[in-house]
């Protein structure tokens, strides 16, 4: 190797010496692929029902998957709650469900109960354990059950058009056992709470109603009248599940793509 070429190279060596070492590039670079991927699971979390349309929900039905497992319908294979088998309630005969399934399309059956999944799993959230893990009724969108230690619970969640209705006056009869008081959900949504005696005054049951966009909306949980237990949740309880629950979203979507017919009369003032 000749002089310069040796003089070149000690010069190389020793400006290299003097530089800081190169950083480690995987440790950040693996930081920030999960920092990315957790941001968009928690954007397509939240977003499932702000973006769903008519069309979208019943998307995992028609794709023919594995019908024991719901996914949700945005369109990016993001999975769901696992499927809650709907619980059968025999009906009063000759008794139309309000909501019901029968002489449905298939497609807007499929909606209707791939809606019914996902209000399940954000009942289950905004609901206490004590009123057990909630399932879909099989006989109308508007019903759920929850069961623990041996009672059951039917739940309604009504979203429907109000037809331009208002709702009526939060009144309290306590002879009849019925006491409303009225509370701020959100900043925009005032809701009235209902503690009411149902099939006898030694049971009761908690509901919250409010109105969202241009629909009435009710959440009733019912006691379980044949063991004489009583709902098993305040009313505060109920204001406080709903309001830091996702359930408002799905409450958003039923209000812009109904599940349920026009108000008829107003429940839950």
């Amino acid at each position: 190797m000749s002089d310069d070429a040796l003089l070149v190279r000690e010069a190389m060596e020793r400006t290299a010496e003097e530089l800081a070492p190169l950083p480690d590039l995987v440790p950040g670079a693996v930081s920030r692929g999960r920092r990315r991927r957790a941001a968009v699971r928690l954007a397509l979390t939240a977003g499932v029902f702000g973006t769903l349309t008519v069309a979208a929900l019943g998307a995992s039905a028609l794709s023919g998957g594995d019908p024991g497992a719901s996914t949700a319908a945005t369109g990016t294979g993001v999975a769901a709650e696992p499927y809650r088998t709907p619980v059968h309630v025999v009906s009063t005969p000759g008794q139309t469900e309000d909501g019901g399934f029968a002489g449905l399309p298939a497609e807007e059956r499929r909606r209707l109960e791939d809606f019914q999944q996902r209000a399940a799993v954000a009942l289950d959230d905004a609901l206490p354990d004590s009123v057990g893990t909630i399932r879909p009724v099989d006989s109308s969108v508007a019903l759920y059950q929850g069961e623990k230690d041996g009672s059951r619970f039917l739940v309604t969640f009504e979203v429907r058009p109000d037809g331009g209705r208002r709702a009526e006056d939060c009144r309290d009869a306590p002879a009849k056992g019925l006491t409303c008081e009225k509370a701020q959900l959100t900043r925009d949504v005032e809701a009235r709470l209902r503690r009411a005696a149902t099939g006898s005054m030694d049971t009761t049951s908690a509901a919250i109603s409010f109105g969202f966009g241009n629909s009435q909306v009710l959440i009733n949980v019912s006691p379980d009248e044949e063991r004489g237990v009583s709902a098993p949740l305040t009313t505060q309880r109920l204001l406080e599940g709903v309001r830091e629950s996702g359930l408002l979203e799905v409450v958003r979507y039923a209000d812009e793509h109904p599940v349920l017919g026009k108000q008829v009369s107003v429940r839950g003032g």
